[in-house]
């Protein structure tokens, strides 16, 4: 072969080389790439709207339901990244191909708190000193003016208890919101009060129309054939308009020596409209509501019943207070029991009701 062919051959291959890498070059800087997905709350499938997400210099901002879609990115390994106010700025290496599927999780932006208040007396509008303010492993004593302080927590829920001996334990979740929070705590204080009755009588069906309110024993019976039932009304005097009832139980002492008889069921209801010692009857006797049921235990001369909830209309939600009906239900078996009355001839034998409160 002449050198001249060699030189054209040499240059025909090399110009078909060129060509070959000028359309090569040019296919490739036609692809790109897209990312497409949704933008959740880590940890979640919340979405998220709003958020601006971007990738070599290509925008989307998420949909209501998250989604977003970013189109022309260049193949291979970019740098995703994403922003929205409330959320920890986000950023991920992607590889990206024709099609990449990628879903963006944001974290909500927990900014720092200090967390103050006062932890105070309700009824009284004092400060409580010496109160114990606990978050978690924390504990915090108020000062004298009943003031508490963490100074360095964060944007988040903490469960909170405020304890104090003789006041009731306050427990809540608090969710700082702003660097300085104030959360102000009011305490009540426990008591405990024993009422006595300024009202009691008992009505029987044999003799439905006869009044015996002066008498020293409260009556309760029922076989099927006779029955007797008592009212009976205890006086709220010098208990706090705050106080809220924790406990409220009623107890009656059984003047007669127990014997071998079943014992018998005490069913203890709210009275609804008024009546008086002096002139109650079977027959004008008036309404009641709910009951409390309470077995008799025959060696034991003191026979309670818990009444709480009674209280508690009374004292917190408006209820008149018009007494209790104390009845029972038919048991044959079972036998009478005669308790002693607010006329009963041993004041330490009284019916009284023992008042756990929070005021």
């Amino acid at each position: 072969m002449s050198a001249i062919r060699v030189v054209r051959t040499l240059a025909l291959v090399t110009g078909l080389a060129l060509v070959l890498l000028l359309y090569s070059c040019t296919f490739m800087s036609d692809l790109s790439g897209s990312l497409v997905g949704k933008v959740m709350v880590a940890g979640s499938s919340t979405p998220v709207d709003g958020v601006l997400v971007e990738c070599e210099g290509v925008f989307d901002v998420s949909a209501a339901d998250g989604a977003y879609s970013l189109e022309g990115i260049p193949p291979g390994e970019r740098v995703v990244l994403a922003s929205a106010a409330d959320y920890d700025d986000y950023s991920a290496v992607v590889r990206i191909e024709e099609t990449t599927v990628y879903d963006v999780y944001m974290t909500a932006y927990v900014g720092p708190a200090r967390l103050f208040g006062y932890v105070r007396h309700v009824a009284l509008d004092v400060p409580v000193e010496g109160a114990n303010v606990q978050i978690g492993i924390m504990n915090v004593v108020t000062d004298a003016l009943g003031y508490y302080e963490y100074p360095n927590l964060q944007q988040t829920s903490y469960d909170m208890t405020v304890t104090k001996d003789g006041y009731r334990q306050f427990s809540q979740s608090v969710h700082p919101t702003s660097e300085n929070f104030q959360f102000d705590v009011n305490v009540k204080k426990l008591a405990t009060a024993t009422l006595w009755p300024n009202a009691d009588a008992s009505v029987y069906e044999s003799s439905p129309d006869d009044n015996t309110g002066n008498t020293t024993r409260l009556d309760l019976f029922d076989n099927g054939f006779i029955r007797e039932r008592f009212y009976i009304r205890f006086s709220l005097d010098g208990i706090e308009e705050t106080a809220e009832p924790s406990s409220a139980l009623l107890r009656l002492y059984h003047t007669e020596e127990e014997g071998e008889e079943a014992s018998r069921t005490l069913l203890v209801g709210r009275v609804l409209h008024s009546w008086s010692e002096s002139s109650v009857t079977w027959n004008n006797g008036p309404q009641t509501t709910g009951e409390s049921s309470v077995q008799g235990e025959y060696d034991l001369r003191w026979y309670e019943a818990e009444v709480g909830s009674y209280f508690s209309d009374w004292l917190t939600h408006g209820e008149a207070n018009r007494g209790l009906l104390v009845d029972t239900p038919e048991q044959h078996q079972a036998g009478r029991f005669i308790f002693a009355s607010k006329e009963y001839w041993e004041e330490d034998k009284w019916p009284h009701v023992v008042l756990h409160y929070a005021w």
